[in-house]
């Protein structure tokens, strides 16, 4: 299907709740089906980059266990590991791509590129509300809090996403590496466009074949409501206590996120939200 020029990462970055695991749909079922047709085993194809597996060789898991932010120490030498193999992969993130301690999460040495998905935040409070049983006001709480920290697996290990404007504009400025910021709306909206959009981006990067007819497929394959009633009828591995294929709509949040909380977002991300045309 495709070569790669180089032996480096492209991340699917975004902050959690905002349309990656779409985005992994999409370019998994184009670049590794055969005939353009979902199935949630492709999604191994872009795992996430924070698994056990990654970091087991580097240091005691037992350690980032009882420490979470040690992890941040292991960030660059486990992605130097992962491109031994030589040959380009996706992985999927919700970390900001800061620096902690002077340790960037990753850099031009390790990363060839990023597609970065980003949604309303107002619509993000209420999907993670949702997703993992958060009070919405507890899920706003975290959507402001710029040190938020998420964990993963049976050792705990750290994500940090930071805040919604943190992980958006760490993305956003990181500029000695090639960046694609998708907002989750177009997609809805336009999918055709931006997926494509999304390909010409990857092919700048990594030689790919230009297939209509199976970006087409690749795109019904992947819609929503497909999505949604292949999690019904087979589950899905990576769910936690919800259904994780919900709505996919823009504009639920109008229903679901009260004046004072939708105020609260409003004033801490206004710059943000302009910018993106979310006010």
């Amino acid at each position: 299907m495709y070569y790669n020029r180089f032996s480096m990462i492209l991340w699917v970055a975004s902050y959690p709740k905002s349309g990656n695991t779409w985005i992994r749909a999409l370019i998994s079922t184009y670049l590794y089906s055969k005939e353009g047709e979902f199935n949630f085993d492709l999604l191994h194809k872009i795992p996430k980059f924070v698994q056990e597996k990654y970091f087991s060789p580097l240091v005691k898991l037992e350690q980032l266990k009882r420490n979470p932010l040690k992890i941040t120490e292991y960030w660059s030498a486990a992605q130097s590991r992962i491109n031994l193999t030589n040959k380009t992969m996706f992985f999927k993130t919700h970390n900001a791509c800061v620096a902690y301690e002077n340790k960037w999460f990753t850099d031009e040495t390790n990363s060839i590129g990023y597609i970065y998905i980003v949604r309303d935040p107002r619509a993000v409070a209420c999907s993670k509300a949702y997703h993992t049983g958060f009070s919405i006001e507890k899920s706003v709480s975290s959507l402001l809090n710029d040190n938020e920290i998420g964990y993963n697996g049976p050792y705990q290990l750290a994500e940090i996403p930071g805040s919604w404007k943190v992980n958006y504009l760490s993305w956003k400025k990181k500029k000695n590496f090639n960046g694609l910021i998708i907002r989750y709306e177009d997609l809805i909206d336009n999918p055709e466009k931006e997926f494509k959009k999304i390909l010409t981006f990857l092919k700048k990067i990594i030689n790919i074949n230009y297939d209509e007819e199976k970006i087409y497929k690749s795109i019904i394959s992947c819609e929503f409501s497909r999505l949604s009633k292949m999690e019904d009828d087979q589950g899905f591995e990576e769910i936690s206590n919800s259904k994780f294929f919900r709505k996919g709509t823009k504009d639920s949040w109008k229903n679901d996120l009260d004046r004072n909380l939708r105020k609260k977002i409003e004033e801490n991300f206004k710059n943000e939200m302009i910018e993106l045309g979310y006010l």
